[in-house]
C-alpha cells in the first residue's frame, strides 16, 4: 500500500505548492507528520483508515512520550491531507472526519527575553560582527532583529522575497499561517540591516534569506543550527528558541500598552484566545 499512498501525499503535496496553501517550511512539517502517522498505524492504505486507528495513533504516540502538542499537530496535518481527499473525491475514505478525536493541551505559560536578555543576544551578534564582518554574521543579526520586530514566523521571514519590501510604507506583505495574508511592519532599524546585508551578499536569488553561497534560500534546519551558536555564547540561561522572538516581540507590544486586537492582527492569529 506504500505505494498508493505515496501517490496521494504528491498528489497534496503539489496542490499545496501550486496554490502557495503551505510554506516550504510548513511542507516539511505536514510530510514529516502524514508519514509518521501512516508508519505508526502500519503503512494503512489511507482509504482503509478508520477513526480507531487515530485513536490508536494518540495511544501510542503518549506511550512514547509524545506531548499532546506534537500529536495534535500531526493529526491536524493528516485531517488537512484527508480534506484534500475528500474534496477532490480521489477516493472513498472510511474515517469520519468529525469524530477524529485530539489529545487535550494543557497552555503553556508564554516563554520571552527579557529586555535585558534581548540585549545580551543583539549584543553577543554585535561584538562577534566587531571581530571581523561576515555575511554568516550579518545575516544573523538581520534575522534576529526582523523577527523581534515584526513578530513573524520563521517560515514567514524566510519566505519574504526583496521585491516585496515596501519601503515607501514601510510593510512587508506575506502569506503567512492558514494562507491568511497580512503584513508585516518594519522599521529604519531593519532597513538598514536589510541594505548592509545585501550590500555584502553575491546571490541573483529573488529571497532575501539565501544560504552563504547564495544559491538558495536559507532553510529553517540550516537557521536553527548558526542560531544555537549565538545562542549558547549569549550565556542567557532560560531556554528559549528562535519561536520564542515572536512571543517576545507580542510580549513586548502587550508591555507598551497596544492593544490585544492590534497584535492579534500583527502576529496573524485568527483567535484572540491564541494571543492572550
Amino acid at each position: 500500500m506504500q505505494i498508493e499512498n505515496a501517490k496521494l501525499i504528491n498528489s497534496f503535496f503539489t496542490k499545496v505548492r501550486i496554490t502557495d496553501e503551505l510554506c516550504a517550511s510548513s511542507i516539511f512539517k505536514y510530510n514529516d507528520s502524514i508519514n509518521r502517522f501512516l508508519s505508526i498505524t502500519g503503512d494503512k492504505f489511507i482509504g482503509n483508515l478508520e477513526n480507531d486507528d487515530f485513536d490508536d495513533f494518540i495511544i501510542k504516540m503518549k506511550a512514547n512520550g509524545a506531548s499532546g502538542s506534537r500529536i495534535s499537530n500531526v493529526i491536524s496535518a493528516m485531517k488537512k491531507f484527508l480534506n484534500y481527499i475528500n474534496d477532490k473525491q480521489i477516493i472513498k475514505l472510511k474515517v469520519d472526519m468529525d469524530k477524529i478525536r485530539k489529545p487535550k493541551i494543557q497552555k503553556k505559560e508564554t516563554n520571552y527575553l527579557t529586555e535585558d536578555e534581548i540585549k545580551m543576544l543583539i549584543s553577543t551578534i554585535s561584538n562577534d560582527l566587531e571581530d571581523g564582518e561576515a555575511i554568516r554574521k550579518i545575516r544573523m543579526m538581520l534575522l534576529v532583529i526582523f523577527l523581534l520586530q515584526t513578530g513573524a514566523r520563521i517560515g514567514e521571514a524566510l519566505s519574504v522575497k526583496i521585491a516585496s519590501i515596501d519601503r515607501i510604507n514601510m510593510e512587508i506583505p506575506i502569506i503567512g499561517k492558514g494562507s491568511k495574508p497580512r503584513n508585516l511592519f518594519i522599521s529604519e532599524d531593519i532597513l538598514y540591516w536589510i541594505d548592509r546585508y545585501l550590500a555584502i551578499r553575491k546571490s541573483p536569488s529573488e529571497y532575501l534569506f539565501v544560504t552563504l553561497n547564495g544559491k538558495s534560500a536559507w532553510k529553517q534546519t540550516d537557521v536553527g543550527r548558526s542560531f544555537r551558536y549565538y545562542k549558547k555564547k549569549s550565556g542567557i540561561t532560560k531556554h528559549f528558541t528562535l519561536h520564542t522572538l515572536r512571543h517576545t516581540s507580542a510580549t513586548q507590544l502587550a508591555i507598551k500598552g497596544a492593544p490585544m486586537n492590534v497584535i492579534q492582527k500583527i502576529l496573524g492569529h485568527s483567535k484572540l484566545e491564541t494571543t492572550v
